[in-house]
């Protein structure tokens, strides 16, 4: 158990930075003529190399079996509309502001992990979730002037996301991770071929490199969350605040490459937020030590 709360620990570590990555060069398509299924169709061929791969492997029919195929299938609807509201809220907000109005879903996380999958959590998970939440608060800043109606779009879809990594850990034993990640993005990849042809673009060879890096950063930060909620088992509401990093390097990318800037108020929010991170390290061992 300790070994896999480790691995998933730094399977999200990463994935949180590729998540960013991702998210930035949406921001940067967000602003053109690119829609979201433009950017999806584009990204296909990023992702069948790695059923293809299974294909000549002899492990794609393994990998695409399911003692229950309603999670899994469930799990990939779910995922359709997240590029849409990535899209339409990037265009709306800045990037730094996007990222963390997402980490609230470590707070809908623990909530499901109270109630679905009785987990006991001790005091400095409640710790670490009441400061991102107070975070979260200093960045929505409900009732100033700042506010904006598209932050409650990215709440949406962050109630979206906890739903889907609460499916893979509760259902864990009904695929494998790569299961999981394969029905996790063919519907939305499915659904963009018609969008597709209904409004067809043509890209330039940058605007398609900067696609396929998009499609391979968010397809690995996929299958490393996928992954890494499928070894958490009963730490997931601990491992899941992890992802209050991702506030660092969105805050660092819409810096430096979109100079994008925050007020006062929500680097404040960001600050609470990293430190929601933080504490939730602790909480992870003394977690593993009452499960011993």
């Amino acid at each position: 158990m300790k070994k896999s709360i480790i691995y998933s620990s730094t399977l999200l570590f990463f994935a949180g930075i590729l998540f960013v990555f991702n998210d930035a060069i949406i921001n940067y398509f967000s602003q053109t003529d690119i829609k979201f299924y433009h950017f999806i169709f584009y990204g296909i061929p990023i992702f069948l190399c790695f059923p293809i791969y299974l294909y000549f492997n002899g492990t794609l029919k393994k990998n695409l079996k399911c003692s229950n195929y309603f999670p899994p299938v469930f799990r990939g609807i779910l995922n359709i509309p997240l590029p849409f509201i990535a899209f339409i809220t990037l265009e709306q907000i800045k990037l730094p502001e996007f990222t963390i109005l997402n980490m609230t879903a470590p707070l809908i996380g623990t909530i499901f992990a109270i109630f679905f999958l009785n987990e006991k959590l001790n005091f400095l998970t409640y710790a670490s979730l009441l400061i991102g939440f107070l975070g979260v608060l200093f960045v929505i800043q409900p009732g100033f002037e700042s506010f904006n109606i598209y932050y409650l779009i990215v709440l949406v879809g962050v109630f979206l996301i906890t739903v889907t990594t609460f499916i893979v850990n509760k259902y864990s034993n009904v695929s494998t991770n790569i299961g999981y990640f394969l029905y996790g993005g063919i519907f939305a990849h499915l659904i963009s071929i018609p969008l597709f042809i209904i409004n067809p673009i043509k890209v330039t060879i940058i605007e398609y490199s900067l696609i396929s890096s998009a499609a391979l950063f968010i397809n690995f930060a996929m299958f490393f969350t996928t992954t890494a909620f499928k070894l958490a088992q009963k730490h997931y509401a601990s491992v899941f605040s992890l992802v209050y990093l991702q506030v660092l390097w969105s805050s660092l990318v819409g810096i430096f490459i979109f100079n994008e800037y925050m007020n006062l108020y929500a680097y404040i929010g960001g600050v609470f937020i990293v430190l929601s991170g933080i504490v939730s390290l602790p909480s992870q061992i003394k977690q593993l030590k009452e499960a011993n």
